[in-house]
């Protein structure tokens, strides 16, 4: 008798100790569903919308070598007034319509970019046969484009279908924000608001920019490059102002610009198709001044 009313007393025990577990479960559930609630509100308001300023960002370049991007490295104020437009295409390779739209926007950013639009492709899923760094020669695309399997830059604008189009101004905020095509018949709202934003940097007031202490070669990005490599360069003073390139062995193999500028900073683009892969030398020359920069030509 003594032995069955021990084991009914373990039995108690265990349904104790079992309604203890299911509460705890249970609020453990209910504390789960109550901060994925809470993070998901957060990620959802973290989309930027169009008069949102837009903070730092990184992500990796599609080259042989890795190379990192910096969206502030176009904001003016923290470059010494180089200012740009920036604009962001979200797509996905393996999406028939990011495809179809490719070329259109390498036509617009060769269209735009000498008045200071800065390009820059952002692809989130590749896999299959296309490559990141498939993508500019397979569709004869030249501006960078970020692999976003890693950065994840595409969460930030939109949780939508691609392809998706973001405008940043040079006071790094957002005015426009879209998805879908910009290509004809479509994007007339894009063009609109590109154009103004791009006059916006013609009538930066002199207080705005500021006049560089020293002539220099700024800096030549990507570096690796392939095929196009951009070079951006500063003048302290009106002058007669050559940029070549040469070779390993000295050679001048072409001769990028000789013109008069004016002081502030410039920018210009050297596109290498024609020229074997290897290690070149850009030269930028002044009657007082002279520097040259070693770039790398990948493949």
């Amino acid at each position: 008798m003594f032995f069955d009313v021990t084991l009914c007393s373990k039995c108690k025990k265990h349904r104790i100790f079992d309604k203890m577990n299911k509460r705890i479960i249970i609020s453990f559930i209910l504390i789960v569903s109550t901060l994925s609630g809470q993070i998901a509100s957060e990620l959802s308001s973290q989309i930027y919308k169009v008069g949102d300023t837009v903070s730092d960002f990184s992500g990796t370049i599609c080259t042989e070598i890795n190379q990192t991007m910096f969206l502030y490295d176009y904001n003016g104020s923290e470059n010494n007034a180089d200012y740009f437009v920036i604009w962001l295409i979200f797509f996905n390779p393996t999406s028939r319509s990011c495809q179809l739209e490719a070329s259109y926007t390498q036509t617009i950013s060769e269209q735009f970019s000498n008045l200071g639009l800065m390009t820059i492709g952002v692809g989130n899923g590749w896999r299959g046969p296309m490559e990141c760094k498939d993508w500019e020669e397979s569709f004869g695309v030249s501006y960078p484009i970020v692999d976003d399997n890693s950065s994840d830059i595409r969460n930030m604008f939109t949780r939508g279908s691609v392809p998706h189009h973001v405008l940043i101004n040079h006071e790094m905020k957002v005015v426009y924000t879209s998805r879908g095509y910009i290509m004809p018949p479509f994007g007339n709202d894009f063009l609109a608001v590109l154009n103004s934003s791009l006059s916006e940097l013609s009538t930066l007031s002199l207080s705005d920019v500021l006049i560089p202490s020293n002539s220099r070669i700024k800096n030549c990005y990507p570096n690796p490059f392939n095929p196009s490599i951009t070079i951006n360069f500063e003048l302290s003073e009106k002058n007669f102002t050559n940029i070549s390139v040469y070779n390993l062995l000295g050679e001048k193999v072409d001769n990028l610009l000789s013109d008069n500028f004016s002081p502030g900073y410039h920018s210009m683009q050297w596109n290498a198709s024609l020229f074997p892969t290897g290690v070149y030398f850009v030269k930028l020359v002044t009657p007082s001044f002279s520097e040259t920069r070693k770039i790398i030509y990948l493949r």
